[in-house]
């Protein structure tokens, strides 16, 4: 057989190619897989969404059947509407509509996952302007007639407060940020029992802090919690969508998500199941 050096070249030009090609889709693949671990890993580390273990209250208020709004949270707080609501376009799907007589009752005495070492409440507030204070969030215990917590829109400024069992101030913010009404507002209040640190946002902006008590919160919520009022006074009026009540202080970073809509897992498994569907394609 003759020697062919040009065929020989041609040949070993094409099983370079070849080789080439091969190395950057195993590139790309490998790059893929990297995403896909972190984004695993991420999910995993800050436990994102409605597994959170801190996570004790989910209400979207998209989920409700015969006056009941389900508590999208792994511990199933659900609440009872009582008076009969309405529900209107909110800033996520639907929003519920409170007024005098209309409010949400939680299960005090069954609740589980109660707040104690830390406490967030984070929600969508679209309320009417009104010169008495408007209750977001109580709780009764039956060591003491006071309310535990007192989370209320108030015409000079928020307050942002709680008791505990043995009937000594934990924290509270007041005066808090002037909340103006109708027009969406996203609210978070926090404190951590490690640190005493307490903290109020505003549409993602943090506007007042404070130090409390390193202290334990209370744990006995046997008479009442609710949504929407106050020992039948401090009615609630108007729109909340969105509403999350955590048993430890969120981060910063958090709350943005909370407030962007991007928390919940859901979200991050929807771009794995992207990103694996380009793997299998090979782009």
């Amino acid at each position: 057989m003759l020697y062919n050096p040009t065929g020989n070249c041609y040949n070993a030009q094409r099983i370079s190619e070849s080789l080439n090609a091969n190395t950057k889709i195993r590139s790309t693949t490998l790059k893929k897989l990297f995403a896909i671990a972190l984004t695993l890993a991420f999910c995993a580390a800050t436990y994102a969404g409605l597994d959170d273990p801190g996570l004790s209250i989910y209400y979207s208020f998209d989920d409700v059947k015969n006056d009941v709004v389900k508590d999208g949270s792994k511990y199933k707080n659900d609440g009872e509407i009582v008076g009969g609501a309405k529900f209107n376009d909110g800033k996520v799907g639907k929003a519920i509509e409170l007024k005098q007589g209309v409010w949400i009752k939680i299960n005090g005495p069954e609740f589980k996952n109660l707040p104690k070492d830390g406490f967030t409440l984070a929600t969508w507030v679209n309320h009417e302007d009104s010169a008495q204070p408007q209750s977001l969030f109580d709780a009764i215990g039956d060591k003491h007639g006071d309310g535990l917590f007192h989370v209320e829109i108030r015409p000079a400024g928020f307050r942002f407060f709680h008791r505990n069992d043995d009937q000594a101030q934990v924290f509270n913010i007041n005066p808090g940020p002037i909340i103006k009404g109708k027009k969406w507002h996203h609210f978070v209040g926090t404190y951590d029992g490690k640190t005493g640190e307490v903290a109020i946002y505003v549409d993602g902006k943090r506007t007042h802090e404070a130090k409390g008590a390193k202290a334990k919160l209370a744990t006995n919520w046997k008479v009442t919690a609710g949504i929407g009022h106050h020992k039948n006074g401090r009615w609630y009026m108007g729109l909340l969508d969105e509403f999350f009540l955590f048993a430890r202080a969120i981060s910063k970073e958090e709350v943005k998500e909370i407030m962007n809509d991007d928390f919940l897992a859901v979200k991050s498994l929807d771009k794995l199941s992207v990103t694996w569907g380009e793997i299998k394609e090979g782009r």
